[in-house]
């Protein structure tokens, strides 16, 4: 299963880190990364995790942009189509993620077990994570 994907909008730097901040501390979740948009001063946090820790999380964290800066929008995508994963720059897209359809037994299983080592590497990343978020 996927997980979810959180993104929120501010004008502003200090007003993205304040949001990233807040998101990564309450909740057990991770920062995909920030994305600015041109000219506009506008930048989105992105987040990942579970659905529930993700919707938390994006909520404290516009909760706590919004004390410095202009919050532009919020919002959570629960299991994201994989299509979806590839538009915001998460570890997916860095895979070549196979999404044409199998022509035959051979082909299914080699993409299974990449799909193994995908989800390996990320249960790493999030020991990963858990393990800074404790010290």
């Amino acid at each position: 299963m996927r997980n979810s994907i959180g993104l929120i909008e501010v004008e502003g730097l200090v007003g993205a880190l304040e949001a990233a901040d807040a998101a990564a501390k309450s909740a057990n979740v991770s920062l995909v990364g920030m994305e600015t948009a041109k000219g506009s001063g506008m930048i989105t946090v992105k987040i990942e995790g579970e659905v529930a820790a993700v919707a938390a999380s994006v909520e404290a964290g516009a909760m706590a942009a919004s004390r410095l800066t202009k919050v532009v929008s919020k919002h959570v995508i629960p299991r994201p189509n994989i299509e979806t994963y590839k538009l915001i720059d998460t570890y997916v897209e860095k895979k070549e993620v196979k999404t044409e359809v199998a022509e035959n037994v051979e082909e299914v299983v080699e993409v299974k077990l990449e799909n193994i080592e995908i989800n390996e590497e990320i249960e790493e990343i999030k020991e990963v994570n858990k393990n800074k978020k404790k010290r």
